[in-house]
């Protein structure tokens, strides 16, 4: 039985999501996946990854059953309108007729206003009807009223206030419609579920509540794919999977499953939202205590949440798909009667970041952590769809976002886009450029017309990204897995860089740790004075449990400042000739 551990980190993109399915089948050949992260629709790959990995010796599920997802997505639905992909974002009535208008304005550039201007049409007859009516009227009146070269320019001005009006009327339609209709729907146009769907495809949540099951080989009676069952014993289990959502009540990233036992549902707006298996689940196995009461119930324990609740989490692109809604209780507030459960909107994992490369890394791997960036195609290389660095140096240059290479609107566009893009992906873009995390990084490239909120792509596309995906998987197998001919970026050269890189970040904090014990500000106490103070005397938190904690203390900082002293006077420190650039080593705060 093959023995090899990986890890894997998944890139958000909403369609571009079809290259991850045969990218994880190729790695299965080779490696068991133990930790599977990803955020927004590489949530949902990590979902159906770790599902299969807990599926894969067992009856109906595992791998092989993933392998057949993009032949399944590139399918034509049973009513041969549109693909399987497509089928599975469904508006509700009230926001179809802005679904509509979305997916007409996010087609290929090439006969874009005449799609918009014919989805506002259908969409909105009436209110494009009533705007271009004065000028209609005034149109006839120039006919058979006016005569000679006025009629004319009378004529043109009333056509002119036909478009005028009618898009006028129309802008209007479409902002009450948003404005009305998107916070009703939970500030999506598509929520995901649907009691009693037109379609013979179901609408996302409800489909990949259904797939991941199947891909862990679960049957209906057994309960949804949980996180517990992932954690559990056996080798078919012991699998961490970590997706990343949005708080934008907090304004802050969380990791799902949440490890604060703080939040609470609405069972009636969640049926909104999950097949009622799943909500009904989440109410039989409820965190303990269960307050609030009322209508609100608790979010069940890390171990017994649905694995479909926790990708739907991370998978909430804002507009696209509804926001999910828990509450929870502002502590912070003064008078004891405001204590009481407010409303938190949890969105896309990718607001915050959408590549969170950094989920699983160790100082020092026992083995690999792969990634799968999404890229555009690079402007000199256009023929490269996968690409990896072949060298220690590889990968060190800046990727460009040329925004300005357009024309017109686009160009204004593109400037926004930028932004938005640079406030998102600065954090993941960096730490793409280190060493020790570059060359395990596999970048497939993705076309304007490929991936991301292309709903529409024909299935050629569909199955030319999932064969990217599939090289993707090769060259990770190639790169990591050890061969009579391995290349020079090899496991053993990722494990030395990283040792390198680790050293010299442990050799800098080290210094300024020492620095900091062996010199006081005047006026301070030392930091020894602080470690030997007394029960009695300030500060009075965190405290030593007993003298012999204290005595622990007091001999490892005397190590620490004795191994820092020794660093200092090296002739030859690990920063000397230690990978670059050079990474940092700071405190931040768990998410």
């Amino acid at each position: 039985m093959n023995q090899r551990y990986c890890d894997i980190v998944m890139k958000g993109g909403i369609t571009s999501g079809v290259v991850y399915p045969l990218a994880v089948y190729e790695l299965s050949k080779t490696y068991r996946f133990r930790n599977v992260g990803g955020t927004s629709v590489g949530a949902l790959a990590a979902a159906a990854a770790a599902a299969a990995e807990y599926g894969r010796d067992r009856v109906g599920g595992g791998f092989e059953e993933l392998k057949k997802l993009p032949g399944w997505l590139a399918a034509m639905s049973p009513d041969g309108r549109q693909t399987n992909l497509a089928a599975l974002f469904q508006p509700q009535p009230a926001t179809r007729p802005l679904f509509a208008l979305l997916t007409a304005a996010i087609g290929p550039g090439r006969g874009r206003i005449p799609r918009i201007a014919g989805a506002i049409i259908r969409s909105f007859p009436l209110a494009v009807l009533a705007g271009a009516l004065p000028g209609a009227l005034l149109a006839y009146l120039s006919v058979t009223s006016v005569a000679g070269s006025i009629r004319w320019a009378a004529l043109a001005s009333s056509l002119l206030l036909v478009l005028l009006g009618a898009a006028l009327a129309a802008g209007w339609a479409i902002w009450r419609r948003a404005t009305r209709r998107l916070p009703e729907n939970y500030f999506g146009l598509c929520t995901g579920h649907a009691d009693q769907h037109a379609s013979s495809v179901p609408p996302l949540t409800d489909w990949l509540a259904d797939y991941v099951d199947k891909l862990a080989g679960k049957k209906a009676a057994d309960g949804p794919l949980t996180f517990g069952d992932l954690k559990g014993s056996g080798e078919q289990a012991d699998i961490n999977l970590l997706m990343l959502t949005t708080s934008l009540t907090h304004g802050r990233p969380y990791r799902v499953p949440f490890e604060e036992n703080t939040f609470f549902f609405d069972p009636d707006q969640w049926r909104k939202l999950f097949p009622e298996r799943v909500v009904r689940w989440m109410l039989d196995h409820p965190r303990a205590p269960a307050e609030p009461g009322d209508r609100l119930r608790p979010l069940p324990a890390a171990k017994d949440l649905p694995v479909v609740v926790g990708a739907r989490l991370s998978l909430s692109f804002p507009g696209l798909l509804s926001a999910l809604p828990l509450y929870a209780v502002d502590y912070s507030r003064t008078r004891p009667q405001e204590r009481k459960p407010e409303i938190c909107w949890f969105s896309d994992g990718g607001i915050c970041s959408n590549f969170p490369v950094h989920f699983f890394d160790q100082p020092l791997p026992r083995w690999p952590t792969f990634a799968i960036n999404l890229r555009p195609f690079h402007p000199d290389k256009p023929e490269v769809e996968v690409w990896m660095p072949e060298s220690n140096s590889g990968g060190i240059a800046e990727w460009w976002t040329r925004f300005d290479a357009a024309s017109g609107p686009d160009r204004t566009l593109g400037f926004v886009v930028a932004i938005f893009g640079a406030m998102q992906n600065w954090v993941d873009n960096t730490q793409l450029r280190l060493p020790g995390y570059r060359d395990r990084v596999a970048h497939v490239s993705v076309g304007a017309d490929e991936g991301g909120l292309n709903l529409n792509m024909p299935a050629e596309v569909v199955r030319r990204l999932s064969r990217r995906g599939s090289r993707a998987g090769e060259e990770l197998v190639r790169r990591f897995a050890p061969t009579a001919n391995a290349p020079e970026l090899d496991w053993d050269n990722h494990r030395w860089i990283r040792y390198r890189s680790t050293m010299s970040l442990v050799e800098e904090m080290l210094r300024r740790i020492g620095r900091s014990l062996g010199s006081v500000a005047p006026g301070d106490r030392s930091y020894y004075q602080l470690i030997l103070r007394g029960q009695a005397e300030t500060p009075k938190g965190y405290q030593w449990k007993n003298d012999d904690h204290r005595d622990f203390a007091v001999t490892a900082t005397e190590k620490l400042a004795v191994l820092a002293g020794d660093l200092g006077a090296a002739k030859t420190p690990f920063a000397c000739g230690a990978p670059r650039p050079m990474p940092m080593l700071r405190i931040m705060p768990r998410i």
